[in-house]
């Protein structure tokens, strides 16, 4: 029985989509406050995350932002009042899987969120792989071939991000906002920089860097094995 939050501040949708899910088993928990919402996310682990943008207290770009940056890692459909490209595309590059635009049939709703189950949750282990690289979280360490590697806070966390998200291609501006945490700034020029240099740490001589830039998009981690000095394999 899948556990689902719903964020909505409008009552009467509210309650018909408690009703409807309800009524095909998901056990689901209604909440319009936005600051309710993050504080339930942090406590509960929930299957699906149903939340609209113009929440009270805190938007949902925001609790999708906060609750990415921790590491959440279920997936997240928004609600928006109106088609805003901008404002979407927001929502998107802070974690959201999916969107609605009000108004729309609890059945579409129901089909995105089946789609949504279906999909392989994003990394949530302690230790992370990546060929020959190792990142544990808890102990804040990377390793390649056991050998530690020394990495700045930042690179350290963009790394982490990237590692937990393997093959998700990332902009510039999407890694600024959730790795920074902040929506100013000289965002490509610091996520530029950061990733130079960790290429030059981590990357084995004579291999592919394991960060890979999609160019015009931004950049991914791929998970490979580094099967032997002239061949690289992948998962």
């Amino acid at each position: 029985m899948p556990r689902m939050m719903i964020g909505e501040t409008q009552e009467i949708l509210a309650v018909a989509m408690k009703d409807f899910f309800s009524a095909h088993d998901y056990t689901v928990q209604l909440e319009n406050s936005g600051l309710r919402v993050l504080e339930c996310l942090q406590q509960i682990q929930y299957d699906l995350i149903v939340v609209e943008i113009s929440l009270f207290g805190l938007d949902g770009i925001s609790i999708v932002q906060r609750y990415r940056s921790a590491g959440g890692a279920s997936p997240i459909l928004l609600m928006a009042d109106k088609h805003s490209s901008e404002e979407l595309q927001r929502g998107l590059d802070a974690g959201a899987d999916a969107y609605l635009v009000k108004p729309f049939r609890l059945q579409d709703l129901a089909a995105q969120l089946r789609a949504l189950l279906r999909r392989p949750m994003l990394r949530t282990e302690k230790v992370l792989t990546a060929g020959l690289l190792a990142m544990d979280t808890e102990a804040g360490t990377v390793t390649r071939n056991d050998i530690l590697i020394h990495l700045y806070p930042m690179e350290f966390k963009l790394l982490q991000f990237l590692m937990r998200h393997p093959n998700q291609v990332f902009s510039a501006h999407a890694l600024f906002e959730r790795v920074w945490q902040k929506d100013f700034g000289l965002m490509e020029d610091t996520v530029r920089t950061h990733v130079r240099t960790l290429r030059k740490k981590i990357d084995y001589e004579g291999h592919s860097s394991i960060i890979t830039t999609i160019r015009g998009l931004g950049y991914k981690t791929e998970n490979r094995i580094l099967a032997g000095p002239d061949e690289t394999s992948y998962l």
